[in-house]
């Protein structure tokens, strides 16, 4: 015996000479019983087994239950494709009239128009065609109401002018557009250019002029900037510095007459700085007394140049009349 082996291992342990001394049927009946429990061991370890595979292979919710879950999700009844079809299209249509007037330019009095366009059973090629129609009036319209007005402006300065002949535009549009000859392109171009250069120098030497015969006229003075003007009201207060905020009534001509800004249609006064206006203005805000009403009449170069400003076109001479209302 081992010397470690506990007391309970000893009183187990069966010697050789025990197992020798066993009688036959003592030996039997413990041989028997040992292979019944190694048989009772084995059936149960099945058992286990099994009870563990069943239980993995067990669904963890029962079907019917989820069949019933399926058998309330539909509670509708459906809609007859010709009742559907009908109330789609009246559904939509006040938003298919708000896209045809605001963004296809359909006038609400020519719907019926439009309508009769809804119900035509055409083909891809005859509304390819019948849209390049409708594409060509509508510039046909343009050139008329816009482009062919801005081209008289620049060619003539007037853009109630007749310079531009309608049919001879429309006929050089349709020659180039039939022509992809750059050359005759780049001729046409240059053709234009010209014309504009020319009346350009034509503004020009009409806005020198304008200045050229004001001078001349009793009570306008002249500063050596080129700046003229005429004291309509002498005023008693102080003078505007750079710093200071002035309150003007005003109202700005083209030489021919034309507003393009008046305080006095506003019904409202401006106020700013002389260092944020032109440089005409802020000459003439910085000798001006409080209380003061000059004309002034101011060349390109002090004004807005050679490139002139939205309605003001180039070379503008600019005439003024300013009222300093406050000095602040």
């Amino acid at each position: 015996m081992l010397p470690n082996e506990s007391s309970k291992i000893r009183e187990h342990r069966l010697n050789l000479n025990d197992i020798t001394s066993l009688s036959p049927i003592k030996l039997l009946t413990m041989q028997l019983k040992a292979y019944l429990l190694s048989v009772l061991m084995l059936l149960a370890a099945t058992f286990t087994a099994d009870a563990q595979r069943s239980n993995r292979n067990k669904v963890a919710t029962p079907l019917q239950p989820a069949v019933s879950a399926l058998d309330t999700i539909i509670t509708e009844n459906p809609v007859p494709a010709d009742s559907f079809s009908i109330a789609a299209g009246i559904a939509l249509s006040q938003s298919l009239r708000m896209y045809a007037t605001q963004n296809l330019g359909v006038d609400e009095a020519n719907m019926d128009d439009f309508v009769e366009g809804l119900r035509a059973n055409v083909d891809e090629a005859q509304a390819k065609k019948l849209t390049a129609y409708a594409a060509g009036i509508t510039i046909a319209l343009q050139n008329k109401n816009q482009v062919m007005p801005s081209i008289n402006r620049e060619a003539t300065g007037s853009a109630d002018s007749s310079f531009v002949i309608p049919e001879l535009y429309v006929e050089g549009l349709v020659i180039g557009l039939n022509n992809t000859d750059s050359e005759l392109t780049k001729t046409a171009q240059a053709t234009m250019e010209r014309q504009f250069s020319y009346q350009k120098q034509v503004y020009q030497y009409a806005n020198t002029k304008y200045l050229v015969d004001k001078a001349k006229e009793n009570g306008v003075v002249s500063c050596p900037s080129g700046l003229q003007y005429r004291i309509v009201e002498r005023g008693q207060g102080i003078v505007a510095t750079d710093t200071s905020t002035v309150e003007v009534h005003y109202e700005g001509r083209l030489i021919d007459g034309t507003i393009f800004d008046s305080s006095y249609q506003r019904g409202q006064t401006a106020e700013f700085k002389p260092t944020q206006v032109i440089k005409g203005w802020h000459e003439a805000l910085t000798m001006m007394p409080e209380g003061s009403t000059w004309e002034l009449f101011i060349p390109y170069n002090l004004a807005y140049g050679e490139r002139g400003n939205q309605n003001i076109p180039p070379y503008s001479t600019l005439f003024f009349k300013v009222q300093v209302v406050k000095v602040k």
